[in-house]
């Protein structure tokens, strides 16, 4: 079991470093997203930077990443508590690719695949949510953030999980705060003076 969980880490990782939002927008525009916009290698700067399309088509490549690292977890039989290192796995190989030297995406669309492909009701609710709140203000942070917000509730609430379970959901979902937090302009200063 021990070989097992560490091969689906390594993988879930290495998985989660192929930058996709790099790549799309190289490929089509031969910029690099890291030098340019929020300089954050996410689906939401290929939207902006390059076009609307090819921000969704980043966005779902970065999603389908998540849903892999569930499978890849289903597939080597790990238990229900083990599958969630892959989850954990394949969000920090986004965040900090090895392929860019640790300089990745924000990881919600990968966090939303990989809970997408354990519990489908769940992330389709709270995309609902997301969507209700978008499309009307246009406020980004602020959909994405009461719609991933409302997981745990859904998760406690809609399908009973244990209260460990709902711990372990909500440690999941802050590995995207620390990134967040990471890239806040304050932090970037302290890095570039550092050279980090």
């Amino acid at each position: 079991m021990v070989i097992r969980v560490i091969l689906a880490c390594f993988v879930c990782y290495l998985l989660g470093s192929i930058p996709f939002s790099y790549i799309v927008a190289k490929k089509v525009k031969g910029i690099d997203i890291r030098k340019l916009g929020e300089g954050n290698v996410g689906a939401r700067n290929v939207w902006h930077l390059v076009c609307k399309k090819y921000g969704v088509i980043a966005s779902l490549l970065d999603f389908a990443k998540g849903v892999g690292a569930y499978f890849i977890g289903y597939l080597l039989e790990l238990g229900p508590w083990w599958i969630w290192l892959c989850g954990f796995s394949v969000v920090l190989g986004h965040d900090f690719p090895i392929f860019l030297q640790g300089r990745g995406g924000k990881g919600a669309a990968s966090a939303m695949g990989f809970l997408m492909g354990m519990q489908p009701l769940l992330v389709l609710i709270s995309g609902a949510i997301i969507g209700l709140i978008f499309f009307p203000t246009h406020h980004f942070h602020l959909s994405v953030g009461i719609g991933m917000g409302s997981i745990p509730v859904l998760w406690r609430v809609l399908l009973k999980k244990s209260w460990p379970e709902v711990v372990l959901l909500v440690s999941f979902l802050l590995v995207l705060g620390i990134k967040r937090l990471i890239d806040e302009p304050y932090m970037r200063k302290i890095k570039q003076a550092s050279g980090w």
